[in-house]
């Protein structure tokens, strides 16, 4: 069995063991494995950029705010090592990423992700302070010589096959104007009889008003559309305003039933006591009944003392009848 007879996806797990400087190599066998070998380059070269990202986050998190002692922290030289490896990656991406995009070539420079890829594994399991120089010398050289040659090799070639390929796709329409006045004059009598007995056609007009009903019906497909998203923005606003509201009213209720509960604790403290005053009276009533009775009435009688009101008007009756017998006795010795 060939490995040619597998499909690409098999092809790609099979080349995902390798280093990427080998899968660049691999490029020369056939045009089959050339696309798979640049969707992997590709591929490897973004994951790179997302790795020194993420790296470079982490460490910047991990540094102090304050310059003088970010300088003399155990990861500052990390730092250091990670942003010479970006002023690397945007040289890099300059220079490749925009044919990458016109799909005309792939990251060529494998040996560059293994040896970056190599630096971002140094850094992420060793917390000991670098050596910047001698970290990134292999780097730097690997990734000036993939840039010149480059430039100097394959961009040439590489915009040469683009200018082709839309030369091909999108031809000129010049017009090519003799020179000489007679064939001046010439041209523009055949324009001008070709202007004179050049009437519209039918299919040109029907295609223009089709044209014109698709410009109107795109441009009321447009104002629906903004007419639904502002709908849409409204309706948003509507139901966050009624989900604050909502929560809003949930913060009272939870306080109304605290106070609910509050309250009703209160209600059982007062029953239980007035229920224990309750019977404390009714203790006390029949004490003093009990006492009232087995009291004797005499000195019940001798303990009961005369009302003021009492003695003073048996002194008003008393004095009331003392006068009227000196008034007799008076009327009497007259005559």
């Amino acid at each position: 069995m060939n490995i040619l007879d597998l499909p690409d996806c098999m092809i790609e797990q099979v080349f995902e063991f390798l280093n990427y400087d080998e899968v660049a190599r691999k490029r020369l066998v056939c045009k089959r494995i050339n696309k798979i070998c640049q969707r992997l380059l590709n591929r490897g070269f973004t994951k790179m950029v997302k790795r020194h990202n993420a790296n470079l986050r982490r460490i910047k998190s991990l540094l102090p705010r304050r310059e003088s002692e970010r300088r003399n922290h155990p990861l500052a030289r990390h730092a250091d090592i990670l942003t010479c490896i970006e002023t690397r990656i945007s040289m890099l991406s300059m220079t490749y990423t925009k044919f990458i995009e016109l799909d005309l070539c792939c990251f060529i420079p494998g040996k560059v992700i293994d040896e970056v890829l190599y630096i971002l594994r140094l850094i992420e399991t060793t917390t000991k302070p670098l050596r910047a120089h001698d970290v990134l010398q292999e780097l730097r050289d690997i990734s000036s010589m993939a840039i010149e040659h480059f430039d100097e090799k394959i961009a040439p070639t590489v915009k040469k096959t683009f200018l082709d390929v839309k030369t091909q796709k999108y031809p000129s329409m010049g017009l090519v104007i003799p020179s000489g006045g007679d064939d001046i004059l010439s041209l523009h009598t055949q324009f001008a009889d070709s202007a004179d007995l050049g009437t519209p056609r039918t299919e040109s007009t029907y295609r223009c008003q089709e044209a014109r009903n698709n410009r109107l019906a795109i441009l009321r497909m447009e104002r629906k559309y903004r007419n639904a998203t502002k709908k849409l923005q409204r309706v948003i606003q509507i139901q966050n305003k009624q989900m604050r509201q909502l929560r809003n009213n949930a913060i009272q209720l939870s306080e109304m039933n605290s106070q609910i509960i509050d309250l009703k604790r209160r209600l059982e403290e007062s029953d239980a006591k007035n229920r224990e005053i309750s019977t404390n009276i009714s203790q006390i009533t029949c004490e003093t009944s009990t006492a009232a009775g087995t009291a004797s009435p005499d000195k019940a009688g001798r303990n009961i003392k005369p009302r003021t009101a009492t003695i003073i008007l048996k002194r008003r009756i008393n004095e009331a009848a003392g006068t009227s017998a000196t008034s007799k006795k008076s009327k009497i010795v007259e005559q």
